[in-house]
């Protein structure tokens, strides 16, 4: 049996961005959203998840990009002189390596985070990271205590796959991040009692999806549960202006809605769930 959970991320990003997540999952193969809280446009997010009836969702924290939810002051390791998170993973990673990440810190604005995510009644099934910072070790100690808290069941985890799409500097970084911390990761998920999907796709290929890069990953889906990470939404100016790596949302959002794409789940019979939908079809032995 092949299930397909297909995570739409950034879901409050930007309203442009909220409005293709939107219709991504009202008409397309999208099945499970990730709340941002940290997001400019979260309430947006939470007034549009009303109107197409969302029940349930995952909550996507943030320590780059985004506006922290923590007064700055409280936690200045993660901000820039502007109060805000840095603007990219690089230049946080630095940081990190450096020592000069506050762990300490971390945990107080994810749990602002994840408390915000929360409180908006949305049943909150699984937990993952905006740019998949919670790979680095001592950031997925947290983000596990975390759901251990507040009762998550469920976390992203990225590990082997292939990149369907063009080899580049980035594609080949990507590949070695995923062979450096994905050992450590399903150890420390096997120990946690956390679930996870036992495939992943989306990493390499993030961003770039396109119709046919889609139609080859279903065409090669591994039995038993995939989760395919999407960045769908419309490219309104703020996008442009200040979220450039959402440059390709448009394409995104035509190959998940695209009728090519529903009537090749279809006739490879592939079971499209939400994480809720795993996690009671998949209960531990």
């Amino acid at each position: 049996m092949k299930q397909l959970i297909v995570a739409a991320d950034d879901f409050g990003l930007t309203k442009s961005v909220n409005e293709g997540i939107a219709r991504s999952y009202a008409e397309g193969i999208v099945t499970s959203l990730n709340l941002l809280p940290s997001g400019e446009a979260f309430d947006d997010a939470i007034l549009l998840s009303k109107k197409i009836g969302l029940g349930e969702a995952g909550a996507h924290l943030a320590l780059t990009e985004t506006e922290a939810l923590t007064e700055p002051s409280a936690i200045p390791s993660l901000v820039d002189a502007d109060g805000r998170f840095y603007r990219g993973h690089a230049e946080f990673l630095l940081k990190y390596i450096s020592g000069a990440i506050s762990l300490d810190e971390v945990y107080i604005e994810w749990k602002a985070q994840l408390k915000r995510a929360h409180e908006t009644g949305i049943n909150i099934t699984n937990l993952s990271s905006h740019e998949h910072i919670h790979m680095l070790p001592k950031l997925l100690d947290i983000l596990i205590s975390l759901a251990k808290e507040y009762n998550i069941p469920a976390l992203r985890y990225p590990h082997a796959e292939s990149s369907r799409s063009r080899c580049s500097v980035r594609t080949v970084c990507k590949e070695m991040a995923l062979s450096i911390f994905a050992g450590n990761m399903a150890r420390a998920i096997k120990l946690s009692g956390m679930r996870a999907p036992e495939h992943f796709l989306g990493f390499l290929d993030s961003g770039n999806i396109t119709e046919d890069i889609l139609l080859d990953m279903l065409a090669n889906l591994k039995d038993g549960t995939t989760e395919l990470v999407c960045h769908p939404g419309f490219l309104g100016p703020e996008v442009l202006n200040r979220y450039t790596f959402h440059k390709n949302s448009e394409a995104e959002l035509f190959a998940l809605t695209s009728r090519r794409v529903k009537k090749s789940a279809d006739e490879k019979e592939i079971s499209l769930v939400s994480y809720g939908e795993f996690l009671s079809k998949n209960e531990p032995e």
